[in-house]
Order: C-alpha cells, then sequence, then structure tokens
C-alpha cells in the first residue's frame, strides 16, 4: 500500500504555480493542479481505509482546492462533499458543516438546486443534532424547503418545513412557525398522499396559535380545518382543540390538563406538543395569578 503522506508531498509540489521559463512562455498550471489533486484525494482515500477520518476529510479539503484553482468546480463540488463524508464519520462535525457548505455553495451557483436541496436538508440535521446550532438548521431547513418546491417536490418541502416550524416553534417563535405550517397545509390539501396528515398540521398551527395567545387566529383556524378537510370535524384531534380553546378562554387550567390526559391516553403525545401544552397551560396559571 502507498504512503499516504508521501502522495501529499508529491501533491504539495505539483501545486505549486509555475516560476522561471514556464511562467515566462505563459504556461497554464491548470494541470500542475489537476494532478496535485488526484494524488491528495489518492491520498484521502488511503487514509480513509486506515480509518483516519479526520486526516482523510482535511486531504480532501486540500484536493478540493486544487481542482478549484484548476477550474474544476464540478469536481470540486463532489469533493468537498467526500470531505463531508470523512468528517462526518470521524469526530469533527463543525468541518462536516464547513466542507457541506462549501459543496452546497457551488452546486447551487451551477443550478443544481435539487442536489444543493438535498444537501442542505442534511446539512440542517447537522446543525440541528450535533451542533445544536438552532437558528443555523432553521435557516437551512426553510432554505432547502423553498429548494424543494422551486423544483416540485411537494413531500419534500414538506418535510423540511415542517422540521423548520417544529423548531421555531421550540424556540417561542409561534406566529414564524404558523406562517410556515400554512404552508405545509396548502401544500397538502388535494394531495392524496398527504390528507391524513393534514390534521397533524392544523393541531400544530392552532396550538401555537393558542402559545401566542392569540385566541382569534387559534377559532379561526379550527374554523378553517373543519372546511378544508371533510374528516376533521369527526377527528380526536377537532375535539380536543375546541375542548382547550374553551378552557383556555375560561381560564380554567384543571379542565385544561384533563382533557390533555384524556387525549394522551389515546394518542400518545410527543416531546413536541407536550412542550408547547405546558407553555400553554403555564400561560393559563399566570393569567390566573395576575388576577389575584
Amino acid at each position: 500500500m502507498s504512503d499516504p503522506q508521501r502522495l501529499i508531498q508529491q501533491a504539495q509540489k505539483k501545486a505549486q504555480p509555475s516560476s522561471g521559463f514556464m511562467k515566462l512562455f505563459g504556461a497554464s498550471d491548470s494541470y500542475r493542479y489537476e494532478e496535485a489533486a488526484d494524488l491528495y484525494v489518492e491520498a484521502a482515500n488511503l487514509y480513509r481505509l486506515r480509518k483516519e477520518l479526520d486526516t482523510a476529510g482535511a486531504t480532501f479539503l486540500d484536493a478540493a482546492e486544487c481542482q478549484q484553482k484548476a477550474g474544476n468546480d464540478d469536481e470540486a463540488g463532489n469533493t468537498f462533499v467526500e470531505a463531508f463524508k470523512a468528517f462526518k464519520s470521524g469526530s469533527s462535525p463543525f468541518k462536516a458543516a464547513q466542507a457541506l457548505s462549501k459543496a452546497i455553495e457551488i452546486f447551487t451557483r451551477r443550478g443544481q438546486f435539487r442536489r444543493g436541496a438535498n444537501f442542505k436538508f442534511e446539512l440542517a440535521e447537522i446543525l440541528e443534532s450535533d451542533l445544536q446550532d438552532y437558528p443555523g438548521a432553521m435557516e437551512a431547513y426553510e432554505t432547502a424547503a423553498d429548494w424543494y418546491a422551486q423544483d416540485q417536490a411537494l413531500a419534500l418541502a414538506n418535510k423540511s418545513y415542517l422540521k423548520c416550524a417544529d423548531l421555531k416553534a421550540l424556540d417561542a417563535k409561534y406566529i414564524d412557525a404558523c406562517d410556515i405550517y400554512r404552508k405545509v397545509i396548502q401544500n397538502s390539501l388535494g394531495n392524496r398522499l398527504s390528507q391524513w396528515s393534514i390534521k397533524e398540521y392544523y393541531l400544530k398551527l392552532v396550538l401555537c396559535y393558542m402559545a401566542a395567545d392569540d385566541q382569534v387566529a387559534a377559532q379561526k383556524s379550527l374554523n378553517e380545518a373543519v372546511s378544508e378537510d371533510s374528516n376533521f370535524a369527526s377527528s380526536r384531534e377537532h375535539e380536543l382543540l375546541t375542548a382547550l380553546i374553551e378552557c383556555y378562554s375560561a381560564g380554567d387550567v384543571e379542565h385544561f390538563s384533563a382533557k390533555v390526559y384524556e387525549f394522551d391516553r389515546y394518542s400518545k403525545l410527543d416531546k413536541w406538543k407536550t412542550t408547547v401544552l405546558l407553555k400553554i397551560k403555564d400561560s393559563m396559571a399566570s393569567a390566573d395569578d395576575d388576577l389575584l
């Protein structure tokens, strides 16, 4: 097996700009950078075989830089993706995100927005799960969703919009979340494949308006749900929301909690719903305290 360090040394020599006689006669350096990039890629793959993944990622970055200098942006984009994969599998999620961002920039600059959307969604997941950069994740999810929507990939757009809206709600940006849930609902109405999910989207929409203390918008959205979805009026989601809005208006925290508990017995509440419902309940309790 070749020595990756020796390959890197050869690549570094190749990547030196022309000088002297060659420079005087205007020789292009492109071929030198192309050869250097090939050597870096070979070395990076050897490091990957050795499971030295962070070193492999760094070497792929060197290769991509040479490919860009040679004017081979398409190859550079693919090599940045390889760097991302190496860093992600290793122990450097931040470097993985940086490498993937560079790849996305190349792909979208060259009009490859569907490919860019796929990687933008993956970038958002890293920002959310590995780096806990929630503002960055929200922006990346929404951008991916917009690119999917432009490509008429509405199912993928909805998936991205939902991730963004859920994060915004957890960050107490309830009205912003509502705006995005409405996009998802509009994309889903009349779609046979997503019609059964609409009641979930309306549930989140109304809960966010309640958390934002906009009871008028909450009731209006509930009425819209009944009008737009013929199955919603008979759903447990409609029953729950109707009861919760009544409890909120009456300031009845005890009855509010009982209705949530009853719903949870049959449809287990996930972490997102539990968090938002607790926020609404706390707002009701605070309002009661203010009246004392």
